[in-house]
Order: structure tokens, then C-alpha cells, then sequence
């Protein structure tokens, strides 16, 4: 479980510093351009780090200026956390640019009584000799598929999420923007039938019209960028293939059999959500061929603007399922950015992270429940009411000397 993130130089965070509760499910909350999504993306790259390599990552850029902040050379992504079992042992994963040498490297550091076969201690890392523009975190002996496990970052459109889609993969899974959902649904539906029933149950729990969800064979085309050799030059080229995948039609109170792309945006949406939440439990990765070694594997899902368009009350309700599947899965971890109060309402102090920007322009970030006038707010306003009256810019004031002293 991720314990604290703390982001140097990244992006507009000159140096933010965020401490996560234990509940497992934390809300960024803030204005537009505030750092929200700018804290899921460092993240999100350090999950890519796990197969990838940073060339891979960032494609031609071996000098990424686009992800460091303005007028610094060097930039770092910190996180820590414990294992999620009963020695809650503490580790740290760290990917940065050193200023020195201009140079991409990473660092894994666990206790080596987790796993006596790596020869690291805690707060010593392990280097190799790989360039630091070809390694990534896998480079680290793996170390870090125990610490990440199988955590995955979402920006989720509707128009994605409706479409029909062929996978040839024995267990699909619902893709970084969306694609994919209905492939998804079908495995759960033939494989994991309680599963599926569960997330039909809790989808009527957001939207009380609906009366069933169904999936049925479509056509899909499918491209594939091909190339071939002519006088010695490879020539690329798109080749369009027509297969038989699965599209979602719902059964509505108001019709039935009605395609997903016909449904409002935020049943579409919904329905995204509780797919990728409801099959949290992936197969295993190995470590150092002993698969065993260490069973529970944790999950980190990070999810980008969770309301769009659903009700109030729908979105009071989706809350509510997160908190259950959080509870029914210990190792999972969910970190979203939302811009409505129904969300934060139903959520601790301790859950909501603010974020603003100083008059530099930089990234700032506190706990609500830090703010100077916590203990009156939580006698007398909701979550969501105190975040709404307060706003952000208290996140930049100072604390009163006396305050301080109490």
C-alpha cells in the first residue's frame, strides 16, 4: 500500500509532498491545471516502468523538458509504502533525472528480510551497468512487481467505452481510454459469472432504470500497420481486417436491447468503472520463479475526473460501491481527481488531498483534515460542504504562530 508521493520538479510540482491515509481510497481535489492529473501521470509512468524501458516510455526525448518543471535540470518521483501482510515491511520505488549527468535511473529499496535473495538492505540501492536511457524498473530483479503489483492508470471516454471491440486475449481487459469494455464484460459474464452479476447489481444501484446488461457478437474492424521490404527499403503500410468481437445493448426501462452508444454518458461511464474495479485480481506475476512468494499481490488504480455525467445522487452511490469493493479487496488501492462535492461528501478529512497553485505558479498540496479549522468543520459541515466553502487557497496561507503552539 502506497504510504506517500512525493514529486520533485515534475511537471508543476516543484516539490509536492502528499501522506495517504490507510483507508485505501484518496480523492485529489482542486482547479483546473491545480497538478491532479499531473500526480496520476508521474504514477502511471512508474507503472509503465515495470515493463518498460524510459526510451520506450518517452519515446525520442532523451531530454524530456516537457515533463520538468521550468528552470529545473533534474526532476524525481518518490513513493513509499508497505507490504500489505502482516510484517508491514516499508519499500520505496524512485525514478529521476540526475542532474549530474543528465541521466535517467531508477532505484527499488525494500528490506532484504522481505526477500532474502536480492542483495539490497534498506536504504541502499541496486545499480547495474545498464544505460540509464534503456533500463527500466523490471531492471531491478523484479523487486517491484511485489511493490506495484498490478496497478493501472485510467482516463476514460464514453465514445471508447461504447464501441464494439475484438480481443484475442484469453483475459481482456478494459484499455487505458476505454477500449475494450465489451470483450471485458463477455470474459467476466462466461468465466466469472458472480462477478458479473455483482457488477449488474451494483451498476442499477447508480442507475436505478437499468434492468440488464448484454452483450452480443458484432462486427469490428481491425488495422494493422504492416510493412514490407522493396529494393531494401521497408515501406509501412495499414492492413484492415474484419473480425467478430462483442458490442454491450442494454435493457433499460425504457426500451430494451438499446447499444451502449445510445446510452448517456454517465451509465457508459459507470459501467467503465465497476468493470475495471469489479476484476481487480489479475493473474499473478512471478518473482524470481517463485510465484508463491508472496501472495498478496497489491493493486493500484488511478482514475481521472470520476463524475462525468452522473447524478448527484448516482454519484453518491458510486462512492459507496468503491468503499465495498475496497473492503472486499484488501490489497486494493484507488486514487482518483474529482471536481464535485457529492464526491468528497462521502469521504473522511484524511481521503481528500487539496491541491492549488502558489503565486509562482507552482503546484501545493494539503490534507483537508490539516486545515486550521478541521475540528469545528467536522463538528458542524460535511466533507463536501467544508472543501466547497473553503475552496483552495488556504493550502498557500500560512498557520498562525498560536495555531501552531495549540
Amino acid at each position: 500500500m502506497i504510504t506517500e508521493i512525493k514529486l520533485e520538479n515534475f511537471k508543476g510540482h516543484q516539490s509536492t509532498h502528499l501522506n495517504l491515509d490507510n483507508s485505501r481510497l484518496h480523492a485529489l481535489v482542486g482547479k483546473n491545471s491545480s497538478g491532479k492529473t499531473s500526480v496520476l501521470q508521474a504514477l502511471s509512468y512508474m507503472i509503465r516502468l515495470t515493463n518498460e524501458s524510459f526510451k520506450s516510455i518517452f519515446k525520442n526525448e532523451n531530454s524530456p523538458s516537457f515533463i520538468i518543471t521550468s528552470g529545473a535540470i533534474g526532476m524525481s518521483v518518490d513513493v513509499h509504502g508497505t507490504l500489505q501482510d502482516i510484517s508491514k515491511q516499508p519499500w520505496k520505488i524512485s525514478y529521476h533525472l540526475d542532474p549530474k549527468v543528465s541521466m535517467w535511473d531508477t532505484s527499488v529499496i525494500i528490506d532484504k528480510s522481505f526477500i532474502p535473495r536480492l542483495s539490497f538492505d534498506l536504504g541502499e540501492t541496486y545499480n547495474d551497468e545498464q544505460s540509464g536511457w534503456e533500463i527500466s524498473l523490471k531492471d531491478r530483479q523484479s523487486s517491484n512487481a511485489l511493490l506495484l503489483g498490478n496497478s493501472e492508470y485510467f482516463k476514460l471516454e464514453s465514445r471508447n467505452l461504447a464501441k464494439a471491440a475484438y480481443s484475442d486475449k484469453i483475459s481482456p481487459e478494459v484499455e487505458f481510454n476505454g477500449l475494450g469494455l465489451a470483450p471485458t464484460l463477455d470474459y467476466l459474464r462466461s468465466e466469472e459469472i458472480e462477478k458479473f452479476n455483482k457488477l449488474q447489481k451494483m451498476l442499477q444501484q447508480i442507475v436505478p432504470n437499468l434492468k440488464k446488461i448484454r452483450i452480443q457478437r458484432a462486427k469490428v474492424q481491425i488495422n494493422h500497420q504492416r510493412s514490407v521490404s522493396i529494393d531494401g527499403r521497408e515501406i509501412a503500410y495499414d492492413e484492415n481486417q474484419e473480425r467478430i468481437g462483442q458490442e454491450i445493448v442494454l435493457d433499460m426501462n425504457t426500451g430494451d436491447r438499446i447499444p451502449a452508444h445510445a446510452i448517456s454518458e454517465g451509465t457508459i461511464l459507470a459501467l467503465g468503472l465497476l468493470t475495471i474495479l469489479m476484476n481487480p485480481n489479475k493473474p499473478k506475476l512471478a518473482l524470481l520463479d517463485e510465484p508463491d512468494l508472496h501472495p498478496h499481490q497489491p493493486k493500484l488504480v488511478l482514475l481521472d475526473d470520476i463524475e462525468q455525467g452522473l447524478h448527484p445522487r448516482a454519484q453518491r452511490e458510486l462512492i459507496a460501491i468503491f468503499k465495498e469493493i475496497v473492503q472486499t479487496h484488501p490489497n486494493l488501492q484507488i486514487i482518483f481527481t474529482t471536481h464535485s462535492p457529492y464526491i468528497v461528501d462521502e469521504l473522511d478529512f484524511s481521503q481528500v488531498h487539496v491541491l492549488d497553485t502558489n503565486s509562482s505558479g507552482f503546484t501545493t498540496c494539503k490534507r483537508l483534515d490539516e486545515h486550521p479549522d478541521v475540528e469545528w468543520a467536522k463538528q458542524t459541515l460535511t466533507t463536501g460542504e467544508f472543501w466547497n466553502a473553503e475552496g483552495e487557497e488556504w493550502v498557500n496561507e500560512e498557520v498562525p504562530e498560536e495555531v501552531v503552539n495549540v
